[in-house]
């Protein structure tokens, strides 16, 4: 964030939220990793890791999104910043102030060493789980929840977010993070409360997002209370294109020459001969 913050430098804040942001932004630009972005001359949507944010045990919000809009005939800038629990979170933010969706998807790469520790100190994985800058999705099924997340629009409403369980409860290997959802989808009806659990990888470098949908916010909350690292969530399956209860497979057709074969006839047993 260093270089956006200097190229403000004899720009004027359109208005005083956007100063507000820019002091927050010029305090500590280190403290914010861009991820993912969109760029044209005149604006900026930017998809940031927020490394202040996991100190926090409650609510933490580990990403922001960053909307920065340029007046070149007023030489004046509009700038705003919105804390959000995931990176498609923040996308989604983003994308109702007129980002696209797929461009924010295309998640910068991970330099080769982050930490900048050199190749005699070669390391792979996270150091912590506050090193969420260097987290990529790890699997196709998070990657499709992303996808329906910067889309959903005005689908959900979050009503709580929480860290389920730090790196030091779960062997140092694993950090998750809860989110309660109301879905106002139509095909929700039975299914309203979603939560969602993002659990980092610290080995792997990556994390996952998993789903489940249920009737009641007291059932949802009495599952996320037992969430344990030492076992997956136990969550009703829900699927990440539609963020729905999966739909019932079709028992397989019957073939034609099962359809027309006759049932072998069945003959009364025989009585045995005295």
């Amino acid at each position: 964030m260093e270089e956006a913050v200097h190229a403000l430098r004899g720009w004027t804040p359109g208005d005083r939220a956007s100063a507000t942001a820019l002091h927050r932004l010029d305090a500590e630009p280190a403290l914010y990793e861009v991820v993912a972005s969109q760029q044209s001359a005149t604006e900026q949507f930017l998809v940031a890791a927020d490394r202040g944010a996991p100190s926090m045990m409650t609510g933490t919000n580990r990403a922001a999104g960053i909307h920065l809009r340029l007046d070149p005939s007023a030489r004046t800038f509009h700038l705003r910043m919105s804390s959000a629990v995931t990176y498609a979170w923040a996308g989604h933010w983003l994308v109702g102030r007129g980002a696209g969706p797929d461009a924010l998807a295309a998640y910068h790469p991970v330099p080769p060493d982050p930490y900048g520790l050199g190749s005699p100190h070669e390391f792979n994985g996270l150091l912590d789980g506050g090193d969420y800058a260097f987290a990529r999705p790890g699997d196709d099924a998070t990657l499709r929840v992303e996808h329906r997340i910067r889309r959903s629009g005005p689908r959900y409403t979050l009503l709580g977010r929480q860290m389920a369980y730090s790196c030091g409860s779960s062997g140092g290997e694993r950090e998750a993070n809860w989110a309660l959802l109301l879905d106002r989808h139509p095909h929700a009806a039975g299914r309203r409360f979603l939560l969602q659990l993002e659990t980092i990888h610290l080995r792997s470098a990556t994390y996952s997002i998993t789903e489940g949908g249920f009737p009641t916010k007291q059932q949802a909350e009495d599952v996320l209370r037992r969430i344990d690292p030492r076992a997956p969530a136990p969550m009703p399956a829900t699927d990440p294109v539609t963020g729905l209860a999966p739909a019932r497979q079709p028992l397989p057709p019957r073939t034609a020459g099962q359809a027309l074969q006759p049932q072998a006839a069945t003959s009364p047993p025989r009585r045995a001969r005295r």
